[in-house]
């Protein structure tokens, strides 16, 4: 398994071999991140659009819709954007340039994503962001979840993948998850997390640095629950408008 993230066989033979040379780079996943938009380009082309785009929705520049693919109305898509054979991209979505999206993968309502690979399968969720970083195969992000992308003070961002941090030389760089990884609703990845392969984060963590494959990592937290005076809440003023 490279990386600890994603299983190469079974993947299209094109993927595999672009993700296969970067096994041995330092700089492991992202320099596949580094090398996306170059793959991406000769990929995409000038674009065509083989499945459906309904009425509504938008798409700039060049964009490859797979055969059995659907962008619904009101999603937009800002080319160069590769969306494979029977993706689904739904209502109000934003697939922003430099996104692949292997086959089969969803965009959930009001998502924004930006500048991944997502690979076969995955699906992120509604109102979520995910940007700059590579989905495992299966891969899920929970709605309401955020895959930062940038630090604060927008300095080089630090990744670790099991060998110890490396500075990425990247002030935009969000989450690497693992085949079958998942991160339920309303987690925060800093810029540079790193889920392992089939490990799950529960809802609302708030995650740094890397979990290595096969793990569980949920929140605790301590409820204070007291009594309480019923209060009947003031019903807000009737608004009229006129013509």
């Amino acid at each position: 398994m490279l990386w600890g993230l994603f299983e190469l066989e079974g993947l299209p033979t094109q993927l595999a071999d672009f993700l296969k040379g970067f096994e041995n780079d330092p700089l492991g996943p992202v320099a596949a991140l580094n090398a996306l938009p170059a793959f991406l380009k000769a990929k995409v082309g000038a674009g065509k659009v083989e499945g459906k785009v309904e009425d509504g929705a938008v798409l700039h520049g060049a964009v490859w819709v797979g055969a059995g693919s659907i962008v619904h109305s009101g999603a937009v898509v800002e080319g160069p954007v590769y969306i494979g054979k029977h993706v689904t991209i739904r209502p109000h979505a934003n697939v922003r340039h430099g996104s692949y999206l292997a086959d089969n993968c969803v965009i959930g309502h009001s998502a924004d994503v930006k500048n991944i690979l997502a690979l076969e399968g995955a699906k992120i969720q509604d109102g979520t962001f995910a940007g700059d970083g590579i989905l495992g195969r299966g891969a899920r992000v929970g709605s309401g979840a955020i895959l930062a992308n940038r630090k604060f003070n927008q300095s080089a961002i630090k990744c670790d993948w099991g060998a110890g941090a490396v500075d990425s030389k990247r002030d935009f760089l969000g989450a690497f998850m693992g085949d079958q990884s998942r991160v339920g609703a309303n987690v925060v990845a800093s810029p540079g997390a790193v889920v392992g392969a089939h490990s799950w984060v529960g809802s609302g963590v708030v995650l740094n640095g890397y979990i290595a494959p096969d793990q569980l990592v949920t929140v605790k937290q301590e409820l204070d629950v007291r009594p309480k005076e019923r209060v009947s809440l003031k019903a807000g003023a009737a608004v009229t408008y006129s013509g």
